[in-house]
Order: C-alpha cells, then sequence, then structure tokens
C-alpha cells in the first residue's frame, strides 16, 4: 500500500477533506457545513466520522493514512497544535485541536495556518513543484501567505510570521483591518479593490464598466473589472496594473530577503489574471536587486480551490521519511 494522508480544509462555512496520495493527487473526498454559530463538539464529531470513512475508502483504493493534516484560519501554536481561535466560528478559544483529534483519531495529527498549508502545498505539488524556496500568497478578500526556505516552512519562533499582507506599503495610505494603514493588503484585497473602482468611476473615468454595472445591472467585483480588461478596456488593464505595482513593491523588499525561486499568486484576484502577473514581475525585474530579480520567477497557483486540502495534507506528507523533506 501507499502511503497517503487526510487534508482537512477548516472554512468558515464548510469544512472540505479529502486523502491525498503521495503524489498531490486527491483519492477521495468529501465535506460537511460548519458555520459561526456551529457547535464545536458537532464538528469534532464529524470530522471524527468523515475521516473515518475516509480512511475506508482510502483503503479499498490501496492507499494507508499515515496521518492527518489541517490548515485552520487564524493563529495556530504549531508545535503544541493549538488553536487560539477561529475567525468566523465560534467556540474555539483555546482548543487542544491537535490532542483531541490524535486521541480520538489514533493517528498523527498535524495543524497550520491555512496560508501556510497552501504554500506547502503548492511548493510540494503545484505551481512551486522541483523548487526548495518560494513565496505564495492568496489573494482574496484579505492577503494570505507563506513561505517556504529549503523545503520547510518558515513559522518563527511564535508561528506568526508570513503575515505578509501587512507589510505597510505606506504609512499615510487606508486603514487597515489589523489597525495599521497603508498594508499592501488595503491595496490589493477584495474590499479595496471595489471601492476603489467605484470611486474613479463615479469621479468621471471612462470604461466600460460604467454601463456593465449601471445599464447592465451587474455587479462590480474584481473578475468583472477583468473582463473589462480582457476587452481592451484602457482604464481596467490600468487598475490591474497598478494592483500588481503595489503588489510587487512588497515582494521587491522579500525577494531581496529571502531570495526565492518562485513567487506563486492565488485566490480570486490573481486566479488567471497575466495582467496582474505581468505588473508585479516587471516591477521586481525593475526594483529587487538584479541577481535576486532574475532567478525568480512569479508564476500563478495551480492547484485552485483544492489548494487548501492539499496543502493541509502535505503537512503529513512532507514530513515522510520516503519524501526526504519535512515542513
Amino acid at each position: 500500500m501507499k502511503n497517503a494522508a487526510i487534508g482537512v480544509d477548516i472554512g468558515g462555512t464548510s469544512v472540505k477533506m479529502g486523502v491525498v496520495g503521495p503524489n498531490g493527487r486527491i483519492v477521495c473526498r468529501s465535506n460537511f457545513p460548519t458555520g459561526r454559530h456551529a457547535k464545536k463538539s458537532d464538528v469534532l464529531d464529524s470530522l471524527y466520522e468523515h475521516s473515518r470513512s475516509l480512511t475506508a475508502q482510502a483503503k479499498k483504493a490501496g492507499f494507508r493514512v499515515t496521518g492527518v493534516g489541517i490548515g485552520a484560519p487564524g493563529p495556530i501554536d504549531v508545535e503544541r497544535g493549538f488553536v487560539y481561535s477561529f475567525p468566523n466560528i465560534h467556540g474555539w478559544e483555546n482548543t487542544p485541536l491537535r490532542k483531541i483529534l490524535e486521541k480520538r483519531l489514533r493517528l498523527p495529527v498535524r495543524i497550520d495556518n491555512d496560508a501556510n498549508a497552501m504554500a506547502l502545498g503548492e511548493t510540494l505539488f503545484g505551481a512551486g513543484r522541483g523548487a526548495k524556496n518560494t513565496i505564495a500568497l492568496t489573494l482574496g478578500t484579505g492577503v494570505g501567505g507563506g513561505i517556504v526556505i529549503d523545503g520547510k516552512l518558515f513559522h518563527g519562533p511564535t508561528y506568526s510570521a508570513a503575515e505578509i499582507g501587512h507589510i505597510v506599503l505606506n504609512e499615510e495610505g487606508p486603514q487597515c483591518g489589523c489597525g495599521n494603514r497603508g498594508c499592501i493588503e488595503t491595496y490589493v484585497g477584495n474590499g479595496y479593490f471595489v471601492r476603489e473602482v467605484r470611486s474613479r468611476l463615479a469621479a468621471g473615468e471612462k470604461s466600460v464598466l460604467k454601463r456593465w454595472i449601471e445599464e447592465d445591472g451587474r455587479e462590480l467585483t474584481p473578475y468583472l473589472v477583468w473582463q473589462a480588461a480582457k476587452k481592451g478596456d484602457g482604464f481596467a488593464k490600468k487598475f490591474w496594473w497598478e494592483t500588481g505595482l503595489h503588489l510587487g513593491n512588497a515582494l521587491v523588499g522579500l525577494v531581496n530577503v529571502f531570495n526565492p525561486e518562485k513567487i506563486i499568486l492565488g485566490g480570486g484576484v490573481a486566479q488567471d489574471k497575466p495582467h496582474l502577473l505581468d505588473s508585479v514581475t516587471r516591477t521586481i525585474k525593475k526594483k529587487a536587486f538584479p541577481i535576486a530579480a532574475r532567478s525568480v520567477k512569479v508564476v500563478p497557483a495551480a492547484l485552485g480551490v483544492d489548494a487548501g486540502l492539499i496543502g493541509a495534507a502535505a503537512l503529513v506528507l512532507a514530513a515522510d521519511p520516503k519524501r526526504g523533506r519535512r515542513a
């Protein structure tokens, strides 16, 4: 039998689970709903039952489950497997999740922040395959990130490293949810993106977006702005370029410090957006130290909606001695 791991991607509305083989492919999967008011005991029971079912399914397919990896939102003590809180699910404050699950499942359990898990999954099995030093970002409502150095996740002594979304670009910039001003998240996150486009259109910028929104009733989203850019809309193309410039400026510093082989961009804002990748790449090539700038590649994430699930499983698979590397 081949070794495999169960990956658990805990989200605000559902938990996605699956058995992932040593090549990063999902063997079988399941999911169940959560929500802000889901009881912790019910979620734990569901995790247990779905893990048992997936383990049985994996065995029939010729795979031996050697552990469970969990990617979770919010701050995590990785060493203890301790959850300080889940931002969108109540009742999980100060939960020794690894200890609880290992006792019930009788399997090793590894827990990490979901952005870190995504970074490891993309490095091992996705767009970063073959590289040992990567920086991965997920661009959506916020900006999450993870850093892999010599094949291992970089956590810092308190497991709070790689908060890339809160690198300050402008100390007098927009207010960020973290309390600071001008964080990269305020220039790249969905909220800023939509507010700024709407503000510029109201100020008189010419764009097909105005007709699409006001006459056709279409919802203003980053994807809609991307559709306009694809049609050659000058305003939309310029806005995507500016977004890439902001992001690139933040990444220039990281390239100079960490000298990564690849920078991986994922999430709804980044997905299938060549204008964004091109702008980020050009900014890095122009502003980072030449040797580091020449060696880094900016690439789109490859694992799509399964990045969290596969990344969670990678927390276990990366520790498999047969793979020769650890997270």
